[in-house]
């Protein structure tokens, strides 16, 4: 299980600094930076922009611009921001944390949910509640976030409600797709679990369906789970820049709007790592989750090292 670990931690370390070079490229490849709205403003001179570049560095080439901020990156430093002139840390980290939060409700209730019908749906094939799942697979796969953020934005409208703050509704809206993929896999899973020698044994042993399905069915069905879980970290966090913003929820999405309309490269480099570094570590425990479900995988791993 360490060797595993170890491995992914090393993966995502390279994958890191892959990901924040070509950010930093692409951002250098847009043009302008975060001095360039005051060019415009007749009491900054080009004397004083100038000066301004080279205390940031921003006169530099672009390789040594990256060296100098992935070498403060490492040391835990992530320079400051440009426009709200505080450290890209104190900015980033309290975000991060309500961003983490949406996902892991959003991630919860769609998993829950999915599991429920999937379950109860796979004890009748083709009964009105499977046809129901596949209804709302999709509906839930084809309806955007946007869409859906916007409903309920309208919706609390509505009713005078209050979105500032609130949980309840960003979560949701996050969770929809989630749905749609976790509750496809759920019947899929289920359903070919459902044809395996094991469980004809257990029916002809006189089991009834439902504890066919929880002692039997169940446990092969959640490895694909467990890995779409893990892996759909990265699906809530670019989702959560649509619905943080549409629903003000004051999370790392939001911040990253900001962090591009105001060019600031610092704060978005940081936002940038900070979300890579959750999707890797969401990745890597799906994989230690999935050698725990499946001791067949973790005895596959083990003659593997």
């Amino acid at each position: 299980m360490l060797k595993l670990i170890s491995q992914r931690l090393a993966q995502s370390v390279v994958s890191l600094v892959i990901v924040t070079m070509l950010t930093f490229a692409l951002l250098a490849a847009a043009g302008g930076d975060a001095l360039t709205a005051l060019s415009d403003d007749p009491l900054a001179s080009e004397a004083t922009l100038e000066q301004m570049r080279q205390v940031y560095g921003l006169d530099q080439p672009l390789i040594a611009r990256y060296w100098r901020w992935l070498s403060s990156a490492a040391r835990g430093d992530l320079g400051e921001s440009f426009f709200y002139r505080a450290s890209v840390s104190s900015l980033v980290m309290p975000r991060l944390l309500k961003t983490i939060r949406l996902g892991l409700i959003a991630l919860g209730f769609a998993w829950a949910l999915s599991l429920a019908l999937g379950l109860r749906a796979a004890r009748r094939p083709g009964g009105w509640l499977d046809r129901l799942c596949e209804i709302l697979i999709t509906l839930a796969a084809s309806t955007p976030r946007l869409v859906v953020a916007l409903a309920l934005l309208a919706l609390a409208s509505n009713l005078s409600l209050s979105t500032s703050g609130s949980v309840a509704l960003p979560a949701f809206a996050l969770s929809i797709p989630l749905v749609a993929l976790f509750l496809a896999q759920t019947r899929e899973a289920v359903g070919e679990a459902m044809s395996e020698d094991f469980v004809r044994t257990a029916r002809a042993k006189g089991l009834s369906e439902r504890a066919i399905i929880l002692r039997h069915a169940l446990r092969p069905a959640l490895a694909p789970l467990i890995t779409i879980l893990g892996y759909s970290l990265g699906s809530v966090m670019s989702g959560s820049v649509i619905v943080e913003t549409v629903l003000n929820w004051p999370g790392l999405g939001s911040l990253s709007v900001n962090a591009v309309r105001s060019r600031d490269v610092p704060l978005l480099m940081g936002v940038v790592l900070v979300t890579s570094m959750t999707v890797f570590i969401g990745n890597i425990i799906a994989d230690v989750l999935l050698s725990l479900n499946d001791p067949r995988l973790r005895e596959t791993r083990a003659r593997a090292v």
